[in-house]
């Protein structure tokens, strides 16, 4: 299985190991070609981001590595139906490798809008979002 590139709230090790139950092998890597949106609802921002392609951008974000296949099922059930698992082809270490990767639904893009930025959903969210999952 390829890879999995996370730019979201998967980037946090205290929520994989919550739905994990561990901590898989991880690099950083460079996604080209789209940007990290928030996502809004009418008036209300959702505390997660998308990506969704947009030229002239880029994306840091960790590559996991040794996901099981029951692992795979349990990461697509967390990013639900608003996210297609998509082959995409990442910078690490100036090598390209191939991952797979959440995006947002193309259906779904007017909710996107600005900038999603992990540092101020660490301050922000990250504590409610862990009592929530548990």
């Amino acid at each position: 299985m390829r890879p999995l590139f996370v730019y979201g709230t998967l980037l946090f090790p205290e929520i994989l190991r919550l739905l994990l139950g561990r901590l898989p092998g991880s690099s950083e890597a460079v996604l080209h070609g789209y940007h990290r949106f928030s996502i809004h609802d009418g008036a209300d921002i959702r505390p997660y981001p998308a990506v969704f392609p947009r030229a002239a951008s880029e994306v840091r974000g960790l590559l996991l590595y040794g996901l099981s296949p029951k692992e795979h099922t349990v990461l697509d059930a967390y990013e639900g139906e608003d996210y297609v698992k998509t082959a995409v082809s990442v910078l690490q270490d100036d090598q390209r490798v191939e991952a797979s990767v959440y995006i947002w639904r193309a259906d779904k893009r007017g909710q996107l809008r600005g900038v999603w930025d992990p540092e101020q959903f660490m301050r922000q969210h990250l504590g409610a979002y862990l009592k929530h999952m548990k």
